[in-house]
């Protein structure tokens, strides 16, 4: 079989296999591209290039699939194949735009238009698509960045690029001019009808088309705007529409998407049975979703991770092979040296320089194998610093689902009828959030084992201070805060301690008072620390943080005392009152 035959059919393999295993697809790209870059089959390089990237950004590493795409300009600007340019700039500017790199992916977006205009600057019939195209992404990033005009024109030459040349494009250039005449500022009964007129053509366009999927989404953008304009009977059923629609597609983020519309637009109705219905649907489907992206985000992860994991190790396989391979002739050659000293005594000045011809040429190997080994500590190296990326990301996304669940909380509280269940909810939401802290902290730092309580301290009690300070009373609140590290657990419980501590002295601490002060030290002691809590307000009730206590605040507390192996003392002062939390 001639090469650039097996260099088609490998990466026929790679696309074949990209759906089951990302893995053995990347395997196959990356086969490919290597027997093409041997061969010097330049344009099926150039497919090989850009089919790998599509898979590492399937893989969801954008910076890898960026590098890729980058390889492949190079390749093509070297080699003066300019029509695949603007290909590879498209494919950048959308993998920009996935990670929410608006900016860059404008950048890229800009190059792929110019490198179009250069190869076929006349638009006609044969290269109308790549035109829309290419002014769909920029209106579409223009409008990400908040350049409402710039995204007008170009969605504006899209459009006229599609009905000139019967192109479907299921309305989604109308949804962006709706989407831009909505976001104008100041509103004007003008610029809201152009809006309602775009958006509700953008359905209809969809429907006649038959992109059931595009009409869900564009249904769920009118269902935004009926609802800025308190429009609710259209807005409900808008959302009925678009969730019949996503359920006879299997959609499950637009039905998400569709029930929390429905929910509001119900509640807004007076409809709460039907809210509370839409809502508790839209909690399944989201606790079903975030377990599944979950379940997709570590697959991810791992099929990075072993994709990684095997390049490195066959290279240090295949370095530790040379290596011995060199030492091994090293010791063949030194033996034969010494029978040849032995045999040839007489000759001894001969033997001489060719033992030293024989021994500079040993350690030219040697060094090679050195230099061999280097290369594999540094690979090794690179691989550590690579799983601290993946370990970052993890906990990325681990502080953005606690964070939706949090939001969650606060849609439930906000519509929640009984004040004193929301008040729970409240409640639980802020323990939540002073979690989701901590993961974001690990993701910002550079230690990702442990955590720097007294900037983690910072976050929390600014925001404890935002969420819990009222207009009827002045509370001051200060810290004194010394540089203390604990691992993700302690953390953890650390925050959910101050939590409870810090809120519940806002809460029940000052009473009638119309001003008070709370302060928030923390110390270092030995190998432990010294937390102290206290306030000017009317003191503890007799109960105190007895064990009798019924409170679930605490409870909670003592639980986290133990838990970080702590004792938690009231030290006597005349007014208020004075916590400490000592770990020895």
């Amino acid at each position: 079989m001639p090469d650039t035959l097996r260099v088609f059919y490998l990466s026929r393999l790679a696309a074949a296999t990209y759906d089951s295993s990302l893995s053995k697809a990347l395997h196959y790209a990356q086969q490919a591209g290597n027997l093409a870059k041997k061969i010097g089959y330049v344009r099926g390089e150039l497919n090989c290039i850009r089919l790998t990237a599509n898979i590492y950004s399937g893989m969801g590493d954008y910076v890898a699939a960026i590098r890729c795409y980058q390889a492949g300009v190079d390749l093509a600007q070297a080699k003066n194949l300019k029509p695949h340019l603007f290909r590879l700039y498209d494919n950048m500017g959308a993998t920009a735009a996935a990670a929410g790199e608006y900016a860059r992916s404008l950048k890229y977006m800009l190059r792929a238009l110019a490198a179009l205009k250069e190869l076929e600057p006349v638009i006609n019939k044969t290269n109308a698509e790549d035109y829309l195209h290419s002014f769909s992404n920029l209106g579409n990033s223009y409008f990400a960045l908040g350049k409402n005009e710039q995204a007008s024109i170009y969605a504006r030459q899209a459009l006229a690029l599609a009905n000139t040349y019967q192109i479907k494009s299921g309305g989604k250039f109308r949804m962006l001019l709706g989407r831009i005449f909505e976001a104008q500022r100041p509103r004007t009964a003008a610029t809201m009808d152009s809006a309602a007129h775009y958006l509700q053509a953008a359905v209809a366009e969809a429907e006649a088309e038959g992109e059931l999927a595009e009409m869900a989404d564009e249904l769920l953008g009118l269902a935004e705007f009926y609802q800025a304009q308190r429009l609710y009977p259209a807005m409900l059923a808008a959302t009925a529409r678009s969730l019949k629609l996503a359920r006879k597609l299997g959609a499950k983020h637009l039905q998400l998407e569709a029930l929390s519309a429905m929910a509001d637009a119900s509640a807004a109705l007076g409809d709460y049975r039907g809210a509370y219905t839409a809502g508790e649907q839209a909690n399944a489907l989201q606790k079903e979703l975030i377990n599944s992206e979950k379940t997709n985000a570590i697959a991810k992860l791992q099929v990075q991770y072993d994709v990684r994991e095997q390049e490195q190790q066959i290279q240090l396989l295949t370095q530790r092979g040379v290596a011995s391979a060199a030492l091994a002739r090293e010791q063949e050659r030194r033996q034969w040296g010494l029978l040849g000293i032995a045999g040839v005594l007489a000759l001894g000045l001969a033997t001489g320089g060719l033992l030293h011809w024989r021994l500079r040429r040993s350690q030219g190997q040697l060094a090679l194998a050195n230099q061999h080994l280097g290369t594999a500590n540094r690979t090794i190296q690179q691989a550590v610093e690579e799983k601290g990326v993946l370990l970052q990301e993890l906990h990325h996304r681990v502080k953005n689902n606690l964070q939706m669940i949090s939001s969650l909380l606060g849609w439930q509280s906000d519509i929640m009828p009984d004040p004193q269940l929301a008040v729970v909810l409240a409640g639980n939401q802020a323990r939540i959030q002073s979690m989701a802290l901590v993961h974001e902290c690990l993701y910002q730092a550079d230690n990702l084992a442990q955590v720097r309580i007294d900037a983690y301290l910072t976050e929390l009690l600014t925001s404890l201070h935002s969420s819990l300070a009222s207009p009827q009373k002045e509370i001051t609140l200060s810290t004194d805060l010394e540089p203390v590290l604990m691992d993700t657990r302690e953390a953890a419980y650390f925050g959910l301690l101050v939590n409870e501590l810090v809120t519940n002295a806002y809460k029940h601490a000052f009473g009638e008072q119309s001003t008070g002060k709370l302060h928030v030290s923390l110390a270092r002691k030995d190998a432990g620390f010294r937390l102290s809590v206290s306030d000017d307000g009317t003191g503890l009730p007799t109960t105190g943080f007895s064990s009798k206590s019924k409170s679930i605040g605490i409870s909670l507390v003592q639980f986290m005392v133990k838990q970080l192996k702590a004792t938690i003392t009231v030290v006597p002062q005349l007014v208020g009152t004075h916590l400490e939390i000592i770990r020895a």
